[in-house]
């Protein structure tokens, strides 16, 4: 039997102030696989290599762990894709810029077919670039959802904005939404579901260059003489109007649950997992958390089921790594159903993994059952390019601001669409 591998216990992500020198120490000082985590998951990445080489005694190449987390790993791997990790996390976004560096390895179709029984298949898809498959998806909790005062609102109120805002209405508090913020805009124009707007995005790049983005916002929803861009921006705008709609971030959200403004408390909100805790404090008993609900369309009659981004954390294999084999093998462990479990059990991170996300366990965590329920009505979010955000942010903010009016709409959508659609192929 070979000598049983070793962990690094240096963090070598922390070793040095610049990105540069802290990615030689990283690939120099340590003969081995060295992998990437954020310093919230070094324990847990630990614990899983642990395990790994306990389940795996012949494998004899040291095991490092750096602390690069999967928001800067692209930033990281631009300046030296040679001085990176062998295995690192990265968020779904950033798959177009790390395979225009050279920095992920493609997988093995073999392993590809397995990942797409065992997982969520936008998990797998939102690593695929072309025809290869480039990541090992491990987390599908990047996106939003309602949470909900149940003092307030009841679960049937829940489920319509209409019914949201009228138990405001009559109680006082707020519903807060940063429309503004361009993740969030897409809300009203990507919802899918019975009688949907089906608002779609879609775009290309040739390496790293954006060559072709498209969206149908200007062709008519099915059955109507109006467009998708009409039916979503109309339903924004009468949310903006609305007395007891409050815009606003993740501060926002702070204080109204902190009743800091007067007379004004907190009655619903758009957000993710990482308000969780801080909601459920505040809200005990009566916190809950759900799909994102559905809109009124004054245009057609009809109701629609608003839509949500999704992202995912993935790991990925560097081609320039000595141990390209072994490195794929740690990978493909580290998103294992047996490690999206404890993951979730350390970290309450969403799985990926079909069997993890049907535990009981999960079900009874309320903003991970809130997001498992939106997923079903989420678009896996893409390498979307500036002009995308900086549209979307335009027209949210216009809208939020009352400038966008029914005598302006048709110009307005006009050159928020315009903004962002391109072919250059």
């Amino acid at each position: 039997m070979k000598k049983k591998g070793i962990i690094s216990l240096i963090a070598c992500g922390a070793m040095a102030v610049g990105a540069t020198m802290g990615m030689t120490a990283c690939n120099n000082a340590n003969k081995g696989i060295t992998v990437w985590a954020s310093s919230d998951d070094q324990a847990t990445l630990k614990q899983m290599i642990e395990i790994f080489l306990e389940e795996n005694p012949d494998f004899d190449i040291p095991i490092n762990t750096g602390v690069v987390g999967a928001g800067d790993a692209v930033t990281k791997l631009s300046v030296d894709v040679s001085a990176g990790a062998d295995v690192y996390c990265f968020a779904n976004d950033q798959v177009n810029n790390l395979v225009a560096y050279g920095a992920l390895s493609a997988i093995p179709q073999v392993t590809v077919n397995r990942l797409l029984q065992e997982n969520d298949t936008a998990s797998v898809e939102a690593g695929r670039m072309g025809d290869k498959y480039y990541g090992y998806p491990y987390a599908a909790d990047n996106g939003y959802f309602l949470y909900y005062n149940a003092d307030v609102i009841s679960e049937e109120d829940a489920g319509s904005l209409e019914g949201i805002l009228e138990a405001c209405r009559k109680s006082g508090t707020a519903f807060i939404y940063n429309m503004e913020e361009a993740w969030y805009t897409g809300a009203f124009f990507l919802g899918t579901g019975e009688g949907c707007v089906g608002g779609i995005y879609e775009c290309e790049y040739e390496g790293s260059t954006l060559v072709y983005s498209h969206t149908n916002f200007n062709e008519n929803v099915e059955g109507y003489e109006y467009t998708i861009g009409e039916v979503g921006a109309r339903g924004m705008m009468a949310l903006a109007a609305n007395r007891s709609f409050v815009p606003g971030d993740d501060d926002t959200i702070s204080q109204y649950l902190n009743g800091d403004k007067t007379g004004t408390w907190f009655g619903a909100c758009i957000s993710g997992t990482w308000n969780a805790e801080k909601i459920q404090q505040t809200l005990g008993e009566n916190y809950r958390a759900t799909k994102l609900p559905t809109f009124h369309s004054e245009l057609t009659g009809e109701d629609y089921q608003m839509g949500s981004l999704m992202g995912y954390k993935l790991f990925g294999v560097n081609p320039t790594t000595k141990y390209l084999e072994e490195s794929h093998q740690l990978a493909a462990f580290l998103m294992s159903e047996q490690m999206q479990e404890l993951r979730f059990d350390n970290l309450q991170t969403g799985p990926c993994n079909k069997n993890v996300a049907a535990l009981d366990k999960i079900g009874e965590n309320v903003a991970l059952a809130a997001l498992v329920a939106q997923s079903a009505f989420a678009t896996p979010q893409g390498a979307y390019p500036d002009e995308y955000w900086n549209a979307m942010k335009a027209f949210g903010a216009n809208v939020k601001g009352l400038s966008v009016t029914t005598a302006t709409l048709a110009s307005d959508l006009a050159t928020f669409i315009n903004g962002f659609e391109k072919d250059i192929r």
